[in-house]
């Protein structure tokens, strides 16, 4: 039985099949049209609702999600927020009249997704220093943005009662007793055991977590996905757990979770995961799902090779760690097998002497696809001299490569402009990218040429003082769980 609260009525649902989307759920089976269709991807943001749920001290949490790509099943005990929720009789919600207040309305087909997104902004306990980061996840065919803009700064600012507080006690109650989802196409396992037997049991169900580009076969290719097996509640794929050389990432943590990670602790990575999507994607996106499609423009593969990651398979029996060059084979293609699953990333933390960046170059700043992405990682020695690197790409081959025919000239030698520029003239004989909509074969040789000297800007005055040995400390057992 699945099991999920639409605004403030319970709903059980007996039977229905494994790939329907809630947007489509929540417009044919419950005549809720405020959450339009307009993409079928999660880049519009017209059918955007709020996800509640209960945060690790099993206070409320507030997260706009895609309805359009986000399977039903997945949202089984939690609560979803539509916009005819928020008029309480003529009396319009604070957040509605926050938009009418600024103008923020034209031809009025975005503007329930867009208020779904300010709703969610209205709930953050900890205010974003950039209150239109809530709407990077909504697009505006009118170019609506100033005043839209204008109604989120005032959101932050009035903090005005919200009138849906008052069933709060009542959500919270539902949600603590909502029994486990039973279905026959449509599986959530909670253990890695659970998830073993499962891949056992139905070699043929696709893996699902938050389901941001697996929901496209659906809602885009029209294809039909008859079992999928979700793992956004297994225990072993929730946790990141400090090692004594750097960290295991569960592969099932979403992504705004790995983005509060990465600022703490490699803050070089901090604006690609911030144009990962947007925040509406990040709420339902994993670095599993991401590193499972293998996709040659996917962001979070050359960042891994770039910060000597590690990307681990699991069968429930034994465990393999795989370098993602490795792992990745060939175009969507991966050593995973019928009976595995990717289980973790493990990162090294960067040392001292190591300078890393990473850049992305889109056509939208914001919530698009990578033309190039290129990932640096020098290490220099006490001289300024280059003994280590990495140079690993997105976006100029059928998969995410590493450029180490790039590398080799780097190396032993001090970052110098006549040094970036002989390794310029390499480039195109190094990578042969195709031409696409996103850009030609010569733009990208252009960009990856480019990036390089952008690297060298911002690095040239590397001044490394000489480590001292650490202490060597006993194993570090922290664990951070993230409560789906």
């Amino acid at each position: 039985m699945l099991e999920v609260m639409i605004n403030n009525q319970i709903v059980s649902i007996p039977a229905i099949s494994a790939d329907m989307m809630l947007l489509t759920y929540l417009r044919e089976h419950r005549a809720l049209k405020g959450t339009k269709e307009g993409c079928a991807s999660g880049d519009c943001g017209a059918c955007t609702v709020v996800m509640v749920d209960q945060d690790e001290h099993h206070a409320l949490r507030y997260r706009q999600i895609n309805a359009c790509i986000t399977p039903l099943h997945a949202v089984h005990g939690k609560q979803i927020i539509t916009v005819e929720s928020l008029k309480q009789g003529e009396q319009l919600h604070p957040v509605q009249q926050a938009v009418i207040n600024r103008h923020g309305s034209q031809c009025g087909f975005c503007t329930p997704g867009f208020v779904m997104s300010l709703y969610a902004l209205s709930k953050q306990k900890n205010r974003p220093e950039n209150p239109a980061d809530f709407l990077a996840g909504n697009l505006c065919r009118c170019t609506g943005y100033g005043p839209l803009i204008q109604a989120a700064h005032d959101i932050v600012q009035t903090n005005s009662p919200d009138p849906l507080d008052a069933d709060q006690h009542a959500v919270q109650h539902w949600l603590a007793q909502v029994p486990p989802l039973q279905s026959e196409h449509y599986f959530m396992p909670e253990t890695r055991q659970a998830l073993a037997q499962l891949r056992q049991t139905h070699p043929t169900a696709k893996l699902v977590a938050g389901g941001t580009d697996l929901s496209l076969e659906v809602t885009q290719r029209y294809q039909s996905l008859p079992l999928l097996i979700d793992v956004s509640k297994v225990d072993d794929l929730l946790t990141i757990t400090e090692t004594n050389d750097g960290w295991r990432l569960g592969a099932a943590i979403p992504m705004y979770r790995v983005h509060q990670f990465m600022q703490q602790h490699f803050p070089s990575t901090d604006e690609v995961i911030e144009r990962l999507g947007s925040i509406t994607i990040r709420h339902r996106a994993t670095l599993g799902g991401s590193l499972g499609h293998a996709s040659p423009i996917g962001d979070i593969a050359p960042l891994l090779i770039s910060l000597n990651g590690q990307i681990e398979v699991d069968n429930g029996r034994q465990r393999i760690r795989y370098a993602p060059e490795d792992y990745i084979t060939g175009y969507r293609q991966t050593r995973l097998q019928d009976d595995e699953w990717i289980s973790a990333i493990y990162l090294p933390k960067l040392a001292q002497q190591q300078r890393h960046a990473i850049y992305k170059v889109s056509k939208r700043y914001e919530d698009d696809i990578a033309t190039v992405v290129l990932a640096l990682n020098f290490t220099f020695d006490t001289h300024q001299h280059i003994n280590h690197c990495i140079i690993a790409a997105g976006g100029v081959a059928e998969k995410s490569v590493r450029l180490t025919a790039l590398e080799t000239p780097f190396i032993g030698q001090p970052l110098t402009q006549s040094l970036i520029r002989d390794v310029q003239t390499r480039v195109p004989q190094v990578i042969h990218p195709l031409s696409d909509i996103r850009g030609s074969a010569q733009y990208r040789i252009h960009l990856v040429q480019n990036l390089l000297q952008r690297y060298f800007l911002e690095n040239q005055n590397i001044t490394v003082q000489q480590q001292q040995p650490e202490h060597q400390s006993p194993p570090i057992q922290t664990r951070l769980t993230y409560h789906a």
